[in-house]
Protein backbone atom coordinates (compact mmCIF):
# COMPACT_ATOMS: atom_id res chain seq x y z
CA UNK A 1 0.00 0.00 0.00
CA UNK A 2 0.98 3.51 -0.51
CA UNK A 3 0.58 6.51 2.27
CA UNK A 4 0.30 10.19 2.20
CA UNK A 5 0.63 12.42 4.96
CA UNK A 6 -3.64 14.27 5.54
CA UNK A 7 -2.62 17.40 5.47
CA UNK A 8 -1.96 19.14 8.92
CA UNK A 9 -3.31 16.24 10.81
CA UNK A 10 0.15 14.81 10.20
CA UNK A 11 -1.84 11.23 9.76
CA UNK A 12 -0.52 8.78 7.51
CA UNK A 13 -3.48 7.51 5.76
CA UNK A 14 -3.35 4.62 3.35
CA UNK A 15 -4.35 6.19 -0.92
CA UNK A 16 -7.13 3.96 -0.65
CA UNK A 17 -9.50 4.31 1.79
CA UNK A 18 -12.77 2.55 2.78
CA UNK A 19 -16.21 4.67 2.81
CA UNK A 20 -19.16 3.24 4.37
CA UNK A 21 -21.70 5.16 2.70
CA UNK A 22 -22.49 5.17 -1.40
CA UNK A 23 -24.88 3.24 -3.13
CA UNK A 24 -24.08 0.34 -1.24
CA UNK A 25 -23.59 2.01 2.01
CA UNK A 26 -21.23 -1.15 4.07
CA UNK A 27 -23.66 -3.81 2.28
CA UNK A 28 -27.31 -2.58 4.07
CA UNK A 29 -27.93 -1.13 0.44
CA UNK A 30 -26.78 -4.34 -1.28
CA UNK A 31 -27.99 -7.47 0.81
CA UNK A 32 -24.53 -7.86 1.99
CA UNK A 33 -24.57 -10.05 5.09
CA UNK A 34 -22.57 -8.71 7.73
CA UNK A 35 -20.51 -11.43 8.18
CA UNK A 36 -19.06 -10.49 4.70
CA UNK A 37 -18.64 -7.20 5.13
CA UNK A 38 -16.23 -7.77 8.53
CA UNK A 39 -14.30 -10.28 5.71
CA UNK A 40 -14.09 -7.29 3.82
CA UNK A 41 -12.60 -4.81 6.46
CA UNK A 42 -10.00 -7.29 7.65
CA UNK A 43 -9.25 -8.13 3.82
CA UNK A 44 -8.76 -4.18 3.72
CA UNK A 45 -6.37 -4.32 6.94
CA UNK A 46 -4.64 -7.27 5.32
CA UNK A 47 -3.84 -4.75 2.10
CA UNK A 48 -2.31 -2.30 4.20
CA UNK A 49 -5.58 -0.35 3.76
CA UNK A 50 -6.06 1.79 7.32
CA UNK A 51 -8.26 5.03 6.32
CA UNK A 52 -11.71 4.47 7.35
CA UNK A 53 -14.91 6.78 6.56
CA UNK A 54 -18.22 6.66 8.08
CA UNK A 55 -21.23 8.71 9.18
CA UNK A 56 -23.93 8.67 11.62
CA UNK A 57 -26.24 9.30 9.13
CA UNK A 58 -25.17 5.90 7.18
CA UNK A 59 -27.56 4.01 8.74
CA UNK A 60 -26.18 0.79 10.98
CA UNK A 61 -22.71 1.37 9.15
CA UNK A 62 -21.03 2.98 12.37
CA UNK A 63 -21.90 -0.25 14.02
CA UNK A 64 -21.01 -2.96 11.46
CA UNK A 65 -17.47 -0.76 11.20
CA UNK A 66 -17.10 -0.97 14.96
CA UNK A 67 -18.12 -4.41 15.33
CA UNK A 68 -15.75 -5.04 12.17
CA UNK A 69 -12.86 -3.14 14.17
CA UNK A 70 -13.77 -4.61 17.66
CA UNK A 71 -10.73 -6.85 17.83
CA UNK A 72 -7.84 -5.04 15.32
CA UNK A 73 -5.69 -2.94 17.42
CA UNK A 74 -6.51 0.51 17.45
CA UNK A 75 -2.86 2.01 16.26
CA UNK A 76 -4.00 -0.27 13.42
CA UNK A 77 -6.49 1.83 11.93
CA UNK A 78 -8.00 5.68 10.95
CA UNK A 79 -11.47 6.65 11.62
CA UNK A 80 -13.57 9.45 10.09
CA UNK A 81 -16.90 9.80 10.53
CA UNK A 82 -19.66 12.63 10.29
CA UNK A 83 -22.65 14.27 11.83
CA UNK A 84 -25.32 15.76 10.25
CA UNK A 85 -25.63 19.83 10.92
CA UNK A 86 -28.85 20.62 8.62
CA UNK A 87 -32.25 19.25 9.23
CA UNK A 88 -35.09 20.44 8.05
CA UNK A 89 -33.62 23.79 6.60
CA UNK A 90 -31.54 25.38 9.18
CA UNK A 91 -28.62 24.22 11.27
CA UNK A 92 -29.67 21.44 14.22
CA UNK A 93 -29.11 22.17 17.65
CA UNK A 94 -25.81 21.81 19.55
CA UNK A 95 -27.56 19.36 21.56
CA UNK A 96 -28.49 17.42 18.57
CA UNK A 97 -24.13 17.60 17.77
CA UNK A 98 -23.46 15.91 21.07
CA UNK A 99 -25.80 13.32 21.25
CA UNK A 100 -24.77 12.60 17.38
CA UNK A 101 -20.95 12.38 18.37
CA UNK A 102 -21.61 10.59 21.36
CA UNK A 103 -23.49 7.99 19.49
CA UNK A 104 -20.59 7.78 17.02
CA UNK A 105 -18.27 6.69 19.75
CA UNK A 106 -20.17 3.88 21.33
CA UNK A 107 -21.25 2.87 17.64
CA UNK A 108 -17.62 2.46 16.72
CA UNK A 109 -16.32 1.28 20.22
CA UNK A 110 -13.77 3.69 20.93
CA UNK A 111 -13.08 6.30 23.14
CA UNK A 112 -11.23 8.83 20.59
CA UNK A 113 -12.52 9.40 17.02
CA UNK A 114 -9.85 10.62 14.84
CA UNK A 115 -11.54 12.64 12.46
CA UNK A 116 -14.95 14.45 13.10
CA UNK A 117 -16.79 15.66 9.90
CA UNK A 118 -19.64 18.30 9.65
CA UNK A 119 -21.79 16.30 7.31
CA UNK A 120 -22.65 17.65 3.80
CA UNK A 121 -22.66 21.60 4.38
CA UNK A 122 -24.21 23.28 1.21
CA UNK A 123 -22.58 27.27 0.40
CA UNK A 124 -25.91 28.63 1.94
CA UNK A 125 -26.06 26.80 4.84
CA UNK A 126 -22.27 26.97 5.79
CA UNK A 127 -22.47 30.64 7.24
CA UNK A 128 -25.15 29.67 9.78
CA UNK A 129 -23.97 26.07 10.47
CA UNK A 130 -20.53 26.86 11.78
CA UNK A 131 -21.58 29.86 13.68
CA UNK A 132 -24.24 28.05 15.82
CA UNK A 133 -22.20 24.45 16.02
CA UNK A 134 -18.77 25.34 15.69
CA UNK A 135 -18.34 26.32 19.55
CA UNK A 136 -19.89 23.43 20.35
CA UNK A 137 -17.62 20.70 18.40
CA UNK A 138 -14.50 22.29 19.35
CA UNK A 139 -15.33 21.73 22.66
CA UNK A 140 -15.70 18.34 22.63
CA UNK A 141 -12.52 18.35 20.73
CA UNK A 142 -11.19 19.64 23.71
CA UNK A 143 -12.60 17.00 25.68
CA UNK A 144 -10.82 14.61 23.53
CA UNK A 145 -13.62 13.06 21.80
CA UNK A 146 -12.26 13.47 18.65
CA UNK A 147 -8.42 14.52 17.38
CA UNK A 148 -8.69 16.24 14.52
CA UNK A 149 -12.14 18.51 12.61
CA UNK A 150 -13.14 18.31 8.91
CA UNK A 151 -15.96 18.92 6.43
CA UNK A 152 -17.53 17.21 3.26
CA UNK A 153 -19.06 19.01 0.35
CA UNK A 154 -22.44 18.36 -1.42
CA UNK A 155 -21.02 16.80 -4.33
CA UNK A 156 -24.74 17.02 -5.91
CA UNK A 157 -25.46 20.70 -4.94
CA UNK A 158 -22.11 22.21 -4.85
CA UNK A 159 -21.14 21.69 -8.51
CA UNK A 160 -18.86 24.91 -8.11
CA UNK A 161 -16.88 23.89 -5.16
CA UNK A 162 -17.83 26.81 -2.70
CA UNK A 163 -18.01 25.24 0.63
CA UNK A 164 -14.16 24.18 0.52
CA UNK A 165 -13.06 28.11 -0.14
CA UNK A 166 -14.89 28.95 2.88
CA UNK A 167 -13.61 26.73 4.85
CA UNK A 168 -10.19 27.08 3.48
CA UNK A 169 -10.45 31.29 4.51
CA UNK A 170 -11.85 30.16 8.10
CA UNK A 171 -8.84 28.27 8.99
CA UNK A 172 -10.71 26.35 11.86
CA UNK A 173 -10.43 22.63 9.98
CA UNK A 174 -7.86 19.92 9.54
CA UNK A 175 -9.70 18.18 6.51
CA UNK A 176 -12.12 18.12 3.46
CA UNK A 177 -13.67 15.80 1.85
CA UNK A 178 -14.52 16.86 -1.85
CA UNK A 179 -16.24 14.94 -4.88
CA UNK A 180 -13.45 14.58 -7.36
CA UNK A 181 -13.68 12.41 -10.62
CA UNK A 182 -12.49 12.69 -14.34
CA UNK A 183 -16.54 12.97 -15.67
CA UNK A 184 -16.69 15.96 -13.30
CA UNK A 185 -13.11 17.65 -12.54
CA UNK A 186 -14.24 20.94 -11.36
CA UNK A 187 -12.42 20.24 -7.74
CA UNK A 188 -9.43 20.73 -9.50
CA UNK A 189 -9.52 24.41 -9.25
CA UNK A 190 -9.80 24.56 -5.50
CA UNK A 191 -7.55 21.35 -4.69
CA UNK A 192 -4.22 23.69 -5.33
CA UNK A 193 -5.39 26.05 -2.66
CA UNK A 194 -5.95 23.28 -0.30
CA UNK A 195 -2.58 21.41 -0.98
CA UNK A 196 -0.97 25.11 0.30
CA UNK A 197 -2.95 25.19 3.02
CA UNK A 198 -1.78 22.09 4.50
CA UNK A 199 -5.61 20.82 4.13
CA UNK A 200 -5.76 16.92 4.08
CA UNK A 201 -8.13 16.00 0.99
CA UNK A 202 -10.24 13.08 1.27
CA UNK A 203 -11.24 12.07 -2.31
CA UNK A 204 -15.24 11.16 -2.56
CA UNK A 205 -16.61 9.90 -5.61
CA UNK A 206 -14.22 8.30 -7.87
CA UNK A 207 -16.24 6.03 -9.06
CA UNK A 208 -20.08 5.89 -8.72
CA UNK A 209 -22.86 4.41 -11.27
CA UNK A 210 -21.49 6.57 -13.81
CA UNK A 211 -17.98 4.63 -14.00
CA UNK A 212 -19.14 1.01 -12.67
CA UNK A 213 -22.31 0.60 -15.19
CA UNK A 214 -21.74 1.07 -18.98
CA UNK A 215 -25.92 2.18 -19.80
CA UNK A 216 -25.86 4.75 -17.02
CA UNK A 217 -22.86 6.39 -18.20
CA UNK A 218 -23.95 6.37 -22.20
CA UNK A 219 -27.36 7.74 -20.74
CA UNK A 220 -25.23 10.63 -18.86
CA UNK A 221 -23.25 11.10 -21.59
CA UNK A 222 -25.70 11.29 -24.15
CA UNK A 223 -27.57 13.62 -22.27
CA UNK A 224 -24.50 16.04 -21.39
CA UNK A 225 -23.76 16.19 -24.95
CA UNK A 226 -27.56 17.58 -25.80
CA UNK A 227 -27.04 19.86 -23.61
CA UNK A 228 -23.50 20.71 -24.78
CA UNK A 229 -22.24 20.36 -21.10
CA UNK A 230 -19.15 18.24 -23.45
CA UNK A 231 -18.59 17.47 -26.94
CA UNK A 232 -20.10 14.23 -27.58
CA UNK A 233 -18.38 13.77 -30.93
CA UNK A 234 -15.06 13.57 -29.03
CA UNK A 235 -16.11 9.87 -27.67
CA UNK A 236 -16.88 6.92 -29.19
CA UNK A 237 -20.49 6.43 -30.28
CA UNK A 238 -20.20 2.75 -28.42
CA UNK A 239 -18.35 2.26 -25.56
CA UNK A 240 -17.33 5.86 -24.79
CA UNK A 241 -14.33 5.56 -22.07
CA UNK A 242 -13.24 1.98 -23.40
CA UNK A 243 -9.71 3.48 -24.72
CA UNK A 244 -8.87 4.12 -21.26
CA UNK A 245 -8.56 0.08 -20.78
CA UNK A 246 -5.00 -1.00 -21.99
CA UNK A 247 -1.97 -1.98 -20.82
CA UNK A 248 -2.08 -1.69 -16.63
CA UNK A 249 -5.91 -0.51 -16.53
CA UNK A 250 -8.12 -2.88 -15.80
CA UNK A 251 -11.22 -1.41 -16.41
CA UNK A 252 -12.78 1.94 -16.47
CA UNK A 253 -13.16 2.16 -12.48
CA UNK A 254 -9.56 1.48 -12.38
CA UNK A 255 -9.06 4.46 -14.62
CA UNK A 256 -11.41 6.62 -12.19
CA UNK A 257 -9.49 5.61 -9.01
CA UNK A 258 -6.17 6.17 -11.27
CA UNK A 259 -7.16 10.07 -12.07
CA UNK A 260 -7.88 10.90 -8.39
CA UNK A 261 -5.07 9.73 -7.11
CA UNK A 262 -2.86 11.13 -9.10
CA UNK A 263 -3.51 14.46 -7.98
CA UNK A 264 -1.03 15.69 -5.04
CA UNK A 265 -3.49 17.41 -2.95
CA UNK A 266 -5.21 13.90 -2.55
CA UNK A 267 -5.14 12.47 0.60
CA UNK A 268 -6.71 8.93 0.43
CA UNK A 269 -9.16 8.24 -2.14
CA UNK A 270 -12.50 6.32 -0.70
CA UNK A 271 -13.95 3.05 -2.48
CA UNK A 272 -17.65 2.55 -1.04
CA UNK A 273 -17.14 -1.00 -2.10
CA UNK A 274 -18.77 -4.27 -0.12
CA UNK A 275 -17.51 -6.76 -2.28
CA UNK A 276 -13.90 -7.84 -1.74
CA UNK A 277 -12.91 -8.59 -5.89
CA UNK A 278 -14.02 -5.22 -6.25
CA UNK A 279 -11.99 -3.90 -3.18
CA UNK A 280 -8.87 -5.95 -4.87
CA UNK A 281 -8.86 -4.45 -8.07
CA UNK A 282 -9.54 -1.33 -6.54
CA UNK A 283 -6.07 -1.72 -4.83
CA UNK A 284 -4.34 -2.64 -7.95
CA UNK A 285 -5.35 0.04 -9.69
CA UNK A 286 -4.28 2.50 -6.88
CA UNK A 287 -0.99 0.57 -6.24
CA UNK A 288 -0.16 0.24 -9.99
CA UNK A 289 1.39 2.54 -12.64
CA UNK A 290 -0.30 5.89 -13.56
CA UNK A 291 -2.71 6.67 -16.42
CA UNK A 292 -1.17 7.54 -19.58
CA UNK A 293 -0.32 11.29 -19.75
CA UNK A 294 -2.17 10.91 -23.35
CA UNK A 295 -4.98 9.58 -21.28
CA UNK A 296 -5.34 12.07 -18.77
CA UNK A 297 -5.09 15.02 -21.30
CA UNK A 298 -7.47 13.59 -23.25
CA UNK A 299 -9.88 13.36 -20.33
CA UNK A 300 -8.72 17.10 -19.20
CA UNK A 301 -9.89 18.20 -22.62
CA UNK A 302 -13.55 16.68 -23.40
CA UNK A 303 -14.27 17.17 -19.11
CA UNK A 304 -12.77 19.71 -17.99
CA UNK A 305 -15.13 22.37 -18.36
CA UNK A 306 -18.16 20.53 -16.70
CA UNK A 307 -19.21 21.86 -13.80
CA UNK A 308 -22.23 19.32 -12.56
CA UNK A 309 -21.95 16.16 -10.84
CA UNK A 310 -21.85 14.11 -14.32
CA UNK A 311 -19.82 11.04 -12.09
CA UNK A 312 -22.60 10.34 -9.96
Amino acid sequence: MKYRRLGKTGLEVSLLGIGTGGSSQFGQKSNVAEEEVVKLVHRALELGINFFDSSAVYGDSEAILGRALSEVPRQDYILATKFAPVKEGGAVAPESVVESIERSLQRLQVETIDIIQFHGVSPADYEPVIERLLPTVQKLQAQGKFRFLGISETYGHDAGHETVPKALRQGVFDTAMIGYNFLSPGAEQILPDCQQQNLGVIGMVAVRKSLSRPEHLLQRLEDAGRRGVIDRSALPAEDPLGWLVRGAVESVPAAGYKYVAAHPAIGTVLSGTANIEHLEANVRAILGPALPDEDMARLRQVFGQVREPLGD
